[in-house]
């Protein structure tokens, strides 16, 4: 047997060999590939966001291209013109702020006035004059207002234009602030507002801003709603362009703003002021911003220096501090129009569309100005100019998920890890199989020779037994007719015995070549059980062992006789050899329903619990600790165990070491798919 291993554990030794050998070669390729993954993978990161960045870029020059397309040009002409221009224009989300300016530029939208504006071509009358200045006399050096009444009244009578109107209307209410007539000077002032909003004073202020301070001045509970109405009618004129702006607004606005302040916030006329105060503001902002660049542009002949967008437009960089204002501007003739972009605006919009979706990675922007810096995390990120309109702004793309490179890296390593482990398992349980193959095949190779010199020594002793007496039969030494019956019968037995070890090899021989056939039909088992018993009562008598039968009468079933027959026998002959002191066999045959139970039991040496499982097995025979030997083949079992089988039956085993052992066979009293 040990020249027999050396070239098994040679081969063996080759293949772990070449199993260290490819897994070392796979260990050092996966560690390799996962290096160059976290590479490669952050490579592809950047080439993401780079084409993210590039997109965000283009999508924004294509907005400010369509807005400028779909901007009507201005017709032309002064004021009111232009606020009707405005009106008339469809809003767009993005069109932050339009406006319309002369080559001067003067704005015409928002409608700021810088003085001078308004005044009538003609000079007013020497009669209108004269009264006026008598009225001013009496009023500011001799303090006789009623004096100044009367010149003023006559003042107006006389005045043929709307400057001179509205110039005496605000004289007679000042005036009658200064006499405390508070619902004159109430009626004047509301005059004044409601008709004569756009006209200025020689000084370039409208009459208008004289108005609100001295309203807001008589004001008190009686009058308080009034006068409410009419700055609410004043602030919607100059929120829409009725009225004009300058450089006063401000101071006017504070002043309104600080008089409700008070006031609550349910009110729907108030809610209505504060909201045109915002719209005032943010014109004015606009101008104050923007006037000295579109100013710039107006007055640079070379304007091709501009960045150029679709319609005729230029981009200029408005004055916002962190330059995130677009000016858009177009000439015609005398006149520019054009508006603004704001950033945030846009970049809100920019933000709704989905740029990022659809793309190998998960991205996110960020916006970033120049001074920010980038961030030291180490990771993979992309910052450039989000466009040359808004340079004073950077794009950041950036992974959402900061750990997602590690992550990759991470998974591939287990994913390979994993399959070198797999891999590796597989061939070491390859070794671990073929080294279980050729121990079993050595373990059935012992088996078979065991079995070989059992079956001799089982051949060879009833051989011995049948030749004996069959030669003292012959020789006539034998002089008793009792005693030649005797061998004889002792041959005959012999013979049994002898056709029963040939029978259970044979059955076995073609159950492993699978070409056994069963004979089933209808079979008295009562009759079978009792056959079985018979052919062995000569042992069970020469042995003197104790048999106890617990048969039930007329129990019938569809089976193979010779094969349960053989079964039964080979249950009996175990039963007859495993038993030594205690000879006691009990058979017993009960029908229960359908089922039938076959069982032999006995009080002989027992099964080892570790054992039960292994004696089914061919050539398997129970380890023996006594020094008597216990002969048999090592098939009986086995054959049972096809026998029941094929009866779509089962066998239980129970046993205990020195107390017996009992087998039971069960099966059906009919048979499905009976051969």
């Amino acid at each position: 047997m040990g020249r027999k291993k050396k070239p098994v554990f040679r081969l063996t030794l080759f293949f772990i060999s070449v199993v260290i050998a490819s897994g070392s070669i796979l260990a050092y390729l996966s560690i390799n590939n996962i290096s160059n993954l976290k590479e490669l993978t952050e490579k592809r990161v950047q080439e993401a966001e780079s084409s993210l960045a590039l997109a965000v870029s283009d999508q924004i020059e294509i907005i400010i291209n369509d807005l400028a397309e779909k901007f009507p040009d201005y017709p032309g002409g002064k004021n009111p013109a232009a606020i009707t221009w405005i009106k008339n224009m469809e809003s767009k989300d993005l069109s932050d702020q339009q406006f319309v300016v002369d080559t001067e530029g003067g704005f015409l939208w928002p409608w700021v006035v810088k003085g001078y504006e308004n005044r009538p071509e003609k000079a007013p009358s020497k009669r209108y004059q004269t009264q006026f200045e008598q009225a001013e006399r009496a009023e500011f050096i001799e303090q006789n207002y009623s004096k100044a009444y009367h010149y003023y009244h006559a003042s107006l009578r006389e005045a043929f234009n709307n400057t001179d109107t509205v110039q005496a209307l605000n004289a007679l209410a000042r005036l009658s602030v200064k006499s405390e007539e508070w619902t004159k000077a109430f009626s004047y002032y509301s005059s004044i507002i409601s008709a004569y909003g756009t006209l200025l004073n020689s000084y370039g202020f409208p009459y208008v801003y004289y108005a609100i301070p001295q309203l807001i001045q008589i004001s008190n509970s009686s009058n308080r709603d009034q006068i409410t109405q009419e700055i609410e009618f004043c602030l919607t004129g100059m929120a829409s362009g009725k009225i004009p702006l300058n450089q006063s607004s401000a101071d006017m606005l504070n002043l309104v703003s600080d008089w409700i302040e008070s006031e609550p916030a349910t009110n729907e006329r108030i809610a209505h002021i504060r909201e045109s105060i915002q719209t005032i503001e943010n014109l004015l902002s606009f101008v104050n911003r923007n006037r000295i660049v579109i100013g710039d542009y107006l007055h640079n002949e070379n304007r091709d220096a501009f960045s150029t967008v679709s319609g005729g437009f230029h981009a200029l960089n408005g004055s916002s501090q962190n330059g995130g204002e677009l000016i858009l501007i177009k000439l015609h003739g005398e006149y520019a129009s054009g508006f603004s972009v704001d950033f945030e605006i846009l970049w809100h919009q920019i933000m709704e569309q989905p740029l990022t979706e659809g793309r190998e990675f998960d991205l996110e922007l960020e916006i970033v100005m120049p001074v920010n810096g980038i961030n030291g995390s180490g990771l993979p990120l992309t910052i450039m100019e989000i466009s040359s309109y808004f340079p004073g702004y950077q794009v950041l793309v950036k992974l959402k998920n900061e750990n997602l490179i590690d992550e990759i890296v991470r998974r591939r390593s287990w994913i390979f890890g994993i399959a070198l482990t797999l891999l590796l398992g597989g061939m070491v349980l390859g070794i671990l199989l073929i080294l279980r193959d050729i121990s079993r095949e050595e373990h059935l190779a012992r088996l078979r020779a065991d079995f070989i010199s059992n079956v001799t020594h089982e051949l060879k002793t009833p051989l011995t037994s049948i030749q004996l007496f069959t030669e003292s039969i012959l020789l006539n030494r034998i002089k008793s007719a009792a005693h030649k019956n005797e061998y004889l019968q002792i041959i005959l037995k012999e013979t049994g015995s002898l056709k029963r070890m040939i029978n259970n090899i044979l059955d076995f021989s073609k159950e492993e070549k699978g070409k056994r056939n069963y004979n089933f039909q209808d079979v008295n088992i009562t009759a079978l059980v009792n056959e079985a018993i018979q052919d062995l009562e000569y042992w069970l008598v020469e042995k003197k062992f104790t048999l106890v039968k617990e048969i039930d009468d007329g129990v019938t079933a569809i089976a193979d006789p010779g094969a349960l027959k053989q079964a039964i026998i080979n249950l009996l002959n175990n039963a007859i050899k495993f038993s030594r002191s205690r000879k006691e066999i009990l058979v017993s045959l009960k029908k229960e329903g359908e089922m039938i139970l076959i069982q032999v039991k006995d009080k002989g040496i027992g099964i080892p619990e570790n054992q039960k499982d292994l004696i089914f097995q061919p050539f398997y025979r129970v380890e023996q600790k006594s020094a008597e030997e216990i002969s048999g083949t090592g098939l009986g079992l086995s054959v049972v165990k096809d026998v029941v089988k094929a009866h779509h039956g089962k066998i239980k085993v129970e046993s205990q070491l020195n107390e017996g052992s009992s087998f039971t066979i069960l099966f059906k009293s009919t048979q499905e798919n009976s051969v």
